[in-house]
C-alpha cells in the first residue's frame, strides 16, 4: 500500500520498527479515557503480531508523531481472537473473514473523523485481499466507536463477554 494523505496527515502501514510509537499512542489513549472499560490494553506480543503480515496496521502521522492507527486483523485457524464464530445472525460459511480489530486516536486528534477514514482504507485493503466479512467488537458504552462503525456500515449482532469486558459484536459485508 502506498502512503496516503488524510486531512493533511500521512497514512502508511506500520511495521515492527514502529512498536515504540504504537505502545506510546496506546498508553496516551488509555490514560485519557473517561471510562477505563471502554478499551483494553493489548499485550506487546499482540501488537507485534498486528504489525506483521497477514495483518495490516495503518498509522496516521503528523510529522514524526503517530496520532492514530487502525488494525485489520486476519484470524488464523483456531485463533481465540476470531469473532465470526460468535456471530448469531449471520451464516459465516463460505465467507472469508477479517477484523477491524482496533482503532486508537490521540485525544488531541479526536473529531477529525480519523477512525472512519482509517476504517474505509482498511475496508479497501480487506476487499483487495478477498475478505468479504468484517467483524469488530466495541464496548456498549463507547458511543463514538459505535457511531464510527455504523458510519462504516457495520451492524450490531449480539452482546458478549470478551477480553473480560462486555462487548458488542458487529459485522459488515465488504
Amino acid at each position: 500500500m502506498d502512503n496516503l494523505e488524510i486531512n493533511g496527515l500521512t497514512v502508511r502501514p506500520c511495521n515492527e520498527g514502529d512498536i515504540a510509537n504504537v505502545l506510546e499512542l496506546e498508553s496516551i489513549v488509555l490514560a485519557h479515557l473517561e471510562h477505563p472499560d471502554l478499551l483494553r490494553r493489548n499485550t506487546e506480543e499482540m501488537w507485534h503480531t498486528c504489525l506483521l503480515p497477514p495483518h495490516v496496521c495503518l498509522g496516521t502521522w503528523a510529522g514524526d508523531t503517530l496520532v492514530a492507527l487502525a488494525v485489520l486483523y486476519v484470524p488464523q485457524e483456531g485463533d481465540p481472537e476470531a469473532l465470526a464464530p460468535l456471530l448469531q445472525s449471520v451464516d459465516t460459511k463460505g465467507h472469508t473473514t477479517a477484523h477491524f480489530k482496533i482503532c486508537l486516536v490521540h485525544p488531541d486528534w479526536r473529531g477529525h473523523h480519523l477512525q472512519v477514514a482509517l476504517g474505509k482504507q482498511l475496508h479497501i485493503e480487506a476487499q483487495q485481499r478477498g475478505f468479504d466479512l468484517l467483524c469488530a467488537t466495541v464496548s456498549p458504552h463507547n458511543a463514538a466507536s459505535i457511531r464510527s462503525l455504523q458510519q462504516l456500515g457495520y451492524h450490531a449482532d449480539r452482546t458478549i463477554q470478551k477480553y473480560g469486558l462486555e462487548r458488542i459484536v458487529f459485522f459488515h459485508f465488504n
